[in-house]
């Protein structure tokens, strides 16, 4: 209802059969029939009328109740009245009351509204001296009086297209559009064209029509076609006169205006109630209508369970919406005359917001239960395409002969309590309604399947897949039932085995965990059996070459921690797996591995590559217990850098060919990775043919070193390297050291290897090329210089051992220039040596000339490092030598006395630093007697003068 001014009322008629001077309660929205304020002639006598004829329409395709009302042009209180039941409706109005059944449903809605005249009475007729009946005033059954008529027709055709579930969405949205397109190109007033394009005939072929209108129709549309060709003809059928038009629309005029003892409208509900109780009925009869789309559904068709609790929703919300209703219409006529505030109506939505069946709540259910259709629909669908059959008589089953095994595939949620409808029985129930407020449900019931059942459910379609598809499982029957198992939540596989009606629930084994490799030898493995689940009956190992299609299958022993295969063949790829088997021969399998067992020639040739590095390592243990390497730190860092470096190398290249050999085994890697590993060994400074070489080299080295040692030091030398203590000794005034001069030279074979491990330390030499092989420093003329100056030096101890000033020791110092070693002599105190070179072997005597008992011998040149030369001779007999100073200066040196015809033997001897002696070689030399000398010389002077 509208107010018009301040005083009259606009409301629709709705088919009510409103004339001109009745009276009306707005309190109630309701005629009030035979009371009047006028007679029928002075009311006659007061009408005007005016002609008013309009023709429009609207199109569509909203089923709302806002949208409905609009429609109508009904609003405000008057819709709250409609909603609550107080009005009866007639005509095109019971359209108001035509829902769409569900949501399938495309519908579309052609609205037709025609008016044709304006009947009202004068401003003189309401004139109170006009009023022929008094009473009225005082009897509070009106509160106004009907002043004016808009008289015309209204039609709705709803247009309604059912949607089949295995209909495309887009086609069926295509025809209604073109349907819809159809309508809009309606134009009032003009020749209406009903003919259809062969698009349209398609797109319209599946829709009915409903009538609803103020007019008297021979027989009423059913069809899209009949629903045109009626709208064409609705102008005829207000009659030649429009004579069969009805009342559309009334203007009340308030009786409190005319006397002040009348009845009154005393409020007017607000608009935000009003909208809150629209909304009240717009969310009960979604409800309604999708409980009634579910119920058509495949679950509820087939699982009574599902479908009892959707049916008790439906039926719940249609009794709550009544007993809504009646609370509502009870209510509303005590507002509008002011009996009840309209806080009342607040309290009654707030009723409606702590009961079972607020909007939140119920669309939370409502969305479980959608949820849930979906996902046992997807189910039985491939359910019933593997091969099961939906079966509600069990025992058929049971007792048929040929069935030995019974495997239901089995819903077990649908009979649990539900908390919402137990609420809400709870909430309607005549016993309990007067608890409801301490009943007030907070719900928190869990709505739909959570992920762990969802997961489970379709954990357990895989299994029954499975075991479908299984050839071992004959005969059995595969079937799909419903039955309430509280500890298996969603669903689960029962099983009736041998004919039994006894029911287990079937439960497959675990995943067994995947083989694990214990140990490889040769061309067998040993894997490891790790713990089964009781659902396990038996567990295999299947085993295949990775290109082959068929699996090998060896039963394993589960008492047994290990199973062993064997005769693989070696440089072969192998796939492998665990698998438990269950009841029925359900099979689970674990993940594959990958294995390829490597030739153990392959194998051999790491373990030989190690073995060479721990030999090294144990031969360079025994050198460095050693005298040699005791003795000498340069020899024993050496070999001591040798067994660091192939301790290092070792531990890596084992770390490397472990994991190397796994990663092959595990197929991660390919067999020539090991080759490879191999080679790269053999190219590097730590091969075989480079260590065994260095490692003689030293054990040949350390051997020369101790003999030398060995005879040094059974000379009396004292083996010391700290010259410090002897240099500052003031008694000692010479210090002569047997210096080993090559121990500490660089070794490129080390230097290699350190860069090989440590790449980033600089090469000694550049440009060297890299893993130089061993060179002894030892040759054999090192050795014979060695042996030269141990004699030297074992010489010079024989001359000087004695003598408390001059030190005899044994050291070593690099002294490239001098290869092997040499001779260091630290003279009288000073701490800078030289290299004591002995003099080189004189030249022995030679005659010049012999007068008498004199000789004259030539005197030899003599080397630097002579430092005087003396001529020593003897009688042949003696032993003693005599000795004559040479001067080196002279070109002669002359001796005399000389017994004749005696033997003598001469040598020259060279002295070097320390007095060290070089004598050359002897001549023997005898002096004739003068006498026979002149004898024959006078012989020899005779024989001439004869």
């Amino acid at each position: 209802m509208d107010s018009v001014g301040v005083n009259v009322i606009e409301t629709a008629a709705l088919g009510r059969t409103f004339q001109l001077g009745m009276l009306y309660d707005c309190r109630k929205d309701a005629l009030v029939p035979g009371i009047t304020l006028w007679d029928k002639e002075q009311l006659q006598q007061s009408i005007r009328h005016h002609p008013q004829i309009n023709t429009d329409f609207n199109i569509t395709a909203s089923d709302s109740i806002e949208e409905k009302y609009h429609l109508l042009n009904i609003d405000g209180n008057l819709k709250l009245n409609i909603l609550s039941g107080l009005i009866n409706v007639r005509g095109a109005a019971k359209y108001l009351s035509d829902t769409k059944k569900s949501f399938k449903q495309q519908r579309l809605t052609l609205h037709y509204h025609s008016t044709t005249k304006f009947e009202e009475l004068t401003m003189n007729h309401l004139d109170s001296g006009n009023i022929a009946h008094y009473e009225v005033f005082d009897n509070d059954t009106a509160t106004h009086v009907v002043t004016a008529v808009l008289y015309g027709a209204n039609a709705c055709f709803v247009f309604d297209r059912e949607v089949a579930s295995d209909e495309d969405r887009n086609t069926v949205e295509g025809e209604v559009k073109a349907a819809f397109d159809k309508l809009k190109g309606i134009s009032v007033g003009a020749q209406i064209d009903l003919s259809l394009n062969d698009k349209q005939k398609t797109a319209v072929k599946k829709m009915s029509c409903t009538f609803y209108g103020d007019f008297q129709l021979p027989s009423n549309p059913t069809s899209f076609e009949d629903a045109l060709r009626v709208f064409a003809d609705l102008p005829k059928l207000l009659g030649e006169n429009r004579e069969l038009a009805v009342p559309l629309k009334v203007w009340l005029y308030p009786l409190d205006k005319l006397h002040s003892h009348a009845a009154k409208l005393q409020k007017d509900i607000s608009i935000g109630l009003i909208k809150n109780v629209e909304s009240v009925f717009e969310n009960l009869s979604t409800i309604e209508m999708k409980c009634s789309d579910l119920l058509k559904d495949t679950p509820s068709l087939a699982f009574a369970g599902f479908c009892d609790k959707i049916m008790h929703m439906k039926q719940n919300c249609h009794i709550y919406k009544l007993s809504f209703m009646e609370k509502l219409g009870s209510l509303l006529p005590k507002i509008h005359g002011d009996i009840e505030k309209e806080m009342a109506l607040i309290e009654l939505l707030h009723d409606h917001e702590e009961c079972p069946f607020r909007g939140r709540d119920l669309e939370k259910w409502m969305k479980g239960k959608e949820q849930e259709s979906v996902i046992i629909k997807t189910l039985l669908r491939q359910l019933i395409d593997f091969g099961a059959t939906v079966e509600e008589n069990l025992d058929e089953s049971l007792m048929d002969l040929e069935v030995e095994n019974v495997i239901s595939y089995t819903f077990t949620s649908f009979e649990w309590p539900d908390v919402l409808l137990s609420k809400q029985k709870a909430f309607l129930s005549p016993s309990t309604k007067g608890n409801n407020s301490e009943d007030a449900p907070d719900f928190k019931q869990k709505t739909g399947f959570t992920s762990d059942i969802k997961k489970n459910m379709k954990s357990n379609l895989k299994i029954f897949k499975k075991l479908i598809k299984s050839k071992t499982c004959k005969p059995a029957k595969f079937i799909v039932a419903s039955k309430e198992i509280k500890n298996n939540p969603g669903s689960c596989i029962i099983l009736y085995e041998n004919g039994s009606g006894e029911a287990t629930c079937f439960t497959p084994p675990l995943k067994p965990a995947c083989p694990v490799t214990e140990q490889i030898i040769g061309h067998s493995v040993v894997l490891k059996v790790s713990p089964t689940c009781p659902a396990t009956e038996e567990l295999r190992l299947l085993y295949k070459i990775k290109e082959e299609k068929d699996w090998k299958s060896q039963s394993v022993l589960q008492s047994h921690d290990t199973v062993n295969l064997t005769d693989l063949s070696p440089d072969t790829e192998y796939e492998m797996k665990y698998t438990a088997v269950g009841k029925l021969n359900y099979t689970v399998d674990s993940d594959v591995i990958h294995l390829t067992v490597i030739d153990k020639k392959l194998i051999d040739a790491t373990e030989s590559v190690l073995e060479k590095l721990n030999l090294i390592e144990t031969k360079c243990s025994k050198l460095m217990q050693e005298n040699s390497a005791v003795t000498f730190s340069a020899i024993h860092g050496k070999i001591q850098d040798m067994m660091r470096y192939c301790q290092f190398y070792k531990q890596d290249l084992n770390n490397r060919i472990k994991s190397m050999i796994k990663s092959i085994q595990a197929c991660e890697k390919d067999i020539s990775a090991l080759t490879d590993l191999l080679q790269a060994h053999g190219e590097s400074p730590f091969n075989k043919s480079n260590l065994m070489k260095w490692i003689t080299v030293k054990d040949e080295e350390s051997n020369s070193v101790d003999k030398f040692l060995q005879q040094l030091c059974d000379s009396g030398a004292e083996v010391n390297n700290n010259l410090d203590t002897f240099l500052s000794d003031i008694k000692v005034k010479n210090l002569v050291c047997y210096t080993f001069s090559s121990l500490d030279l660089p070794d490129d074979l080390l230097s290699d290897q350190e860069h090989f491990l440590n790449p980033s330390i600089m090469r000694r030499n550049s440009e060297k090329k890299p893993y130089a092989v061993s060179q002894t420093w030892f040759t054999g003329s090192i050795r014979e210089k060695m042996r030269e100056h141990l004699e030297i030096f074992q010489k010079l101890m024989f001359l000087h051992g004695d003598v408390e000033s001059v030190k005899f020791l044994v050291t070593s110092k690099e002294h490239t220039i001098h290869p092997g070693s040499c001779i260091l002599l630290y003279e009288n105190g000073s701490d800078e040596a030289t290299c004591l070179s002995p003099p080189l072997k004189p030249a022995c005597p030679v005659i010049e000339q012999i007068s008498g008992h004199s000789v004259v011998l030539k005197v030899p040149s003599t080397c630097p490092a002579t430092e005087e030369l003396r001529l020593l001779y003897k009688m042949k007999e003696e032993k003693d030598w005599k000795s004559q100073s040479v001067l080196q200066s002279h070109d002669t040196v002359t001796l005399i006395d000389l017994s004749p015809d005696t033997e003598y033997e001469m040598k020259y001897t060279a002295v070097g630093k320390l007095n060290y002696t070089v004598d050359s070689d002897v001549i023997h030399l005898r002096v004739i007697d003068k006498k026979l000398i002149d004898a024959t010389e006078s012989v020899l002077r005779k024989t001439k003068l004869d």
